[in-house]
């Protein structure tokens, strides 16, 4: 809901310069990088399920601090709460299916379960406008009631438990560093594409951007299942060389003129190029880790696409001011055409598995 809605509120409602709007949405990316040294070990040792449970409390939280004040300390503090909690919940969630799906499905497995991610992603957007132009408090009280939700769900999980023999309290593998490195060339333009496109657009189009959000997350819905299947049959190399390209492609559209039309095959493209990256990305992840260390390469999994998000909001909001939005999103499609010779150097053929 907070994707289009909060840098309007920011900017429209409370007067924020782009500068400090961008700031304040890279806040949860920054946090969310932070939080890895905490999150993966935590997962590791004491169970995906307490995670889980945190993530969700920090939601609340935070919702309550943007339902209560406009102080801008609480606003901050709120961010710090999200950025917590996108980091315990998502690694968590992530870690704990490949025990549930057998190993020739788990790419199949990881896409279905990541879809359901993106109805929120789908329905979120558009809601999040009509809320705000009731007003902000609708905003942040719809916030409250579905992270409240989560925590009453997450009292019935019965997987994720705390490990019988903890693991060593932070584990790395060098195999792991090419998949975050195509993570975050490829994931750079959202953070641009979240902290200023509803700003930069006309404001006849503002409720236009709604809908990208909405295209985007329908197709990376419609696409992950298939893709995390092709992932389990062909192998995810040819599918992340073909992710960073149509990331590309679709970055592209949004520089014309912003209309519905193209705003709704901008969104289509990036969700499509979304789905072929992710469920591939995760299936990898899951062959190079174990049950001592997959809550960690999660973890920093996540780390590398909020980095990017940070960076595409925060290193964004100077390259717009000096150079425009529109030379921004030309670098961050120069980025992600550049994990596609990564990925071809990095990920081996199928067959010679």
């Amino acid at each position: 809901m907070f994707s289009a809605a909060l840098p309007l509120y920011l900017n429209r409602f409370r007067g924020y310069s782009l500068p400090a709007v961008g700031v304040l949405i890279g806040l949860a990316s920054v946090v969310q990088v932070l939080a890895t040294l905490f999150t993966g070990p935590l997962v590791d040792r004491r169970g995906a399920r307490l995670a889980i449970r945190l993530g969700a409390a920090s939601y609340l939280l935070a919702s309550v601090l943007f339902l209560t004040s406009s102080w801008l300390p609480a606003m901050v503090l709120a961010r710090v709460l999200q950025g917590i909690g996108i980091a315990l919940i998502l690694p968590s969630v992530f870690s704990v299916v490949p025990a549930l799906a057998p190993p020739n499905l788990r790419g199949t497995a990881l896409g279905f379960v990541g879809a359901f991610n993106n109805v929120a992603l789908a329905a979120g957007p558009p809601l999040g406008l009509l809320l705000l132009r009731w007003g902000p408090s609708f905003l942040f009280a719809a916030a409250l009631v579905a992270s409240a939700l989560a925590i009453v769900i997450s009292l019935f999980l019965r997987v994720g438990l705390a490990a019988t023999e903890p693991s060593r309290l932070l584990k790395y593998r060098p195999a792991w560093t090419p998949l975050y490195a195509i993570t975050f060339l490829c994931v750079v333009y959202w953070g641009v594409v979240t902290a200023f496109l509803p700003i930069e657009v006309p404001s006849r189009q503002i409720a236009n951007v709604g809908w990208f959000f909405t295209a985007d997350a329908i197709a990376v819905m419609a696409a992950r299942v298939p893709a995390g299947y092709l992932a389990d049959r062909f192998g995810p190399r040819w599918l992340l060389v073909g992710g960073a390209c149509a990331t590309g492609l679709a970055i592209g559209v949004l520089l014309v003129a912003p209309s519905f039309t193209s705003l709704v095959l901008a969104g289509i493209g990036t969700g499509v190029s979304a789905a072929l990256l992710l469920p591939p990305i995760l299936l990898e992840l899951t062959k190079r880790s174990d049950e001592t260390d997959r809550g960690t390469a999660m973890a920093l999994y996540n780390t590398s696409f909020a980095g990017a998000v940070g960076a595409g909001s925060l290193g964004g909001a100077l390259v717009v001011q000096r150079l425009g939005f529109h030379a921004t999103l030309v670098v961050s499609m120069v980025s992600s055409l550049i994990a596609a010779p990564v990925a071809l150097a990095t990920v081996r053929r199928h067959e010679d598995r």
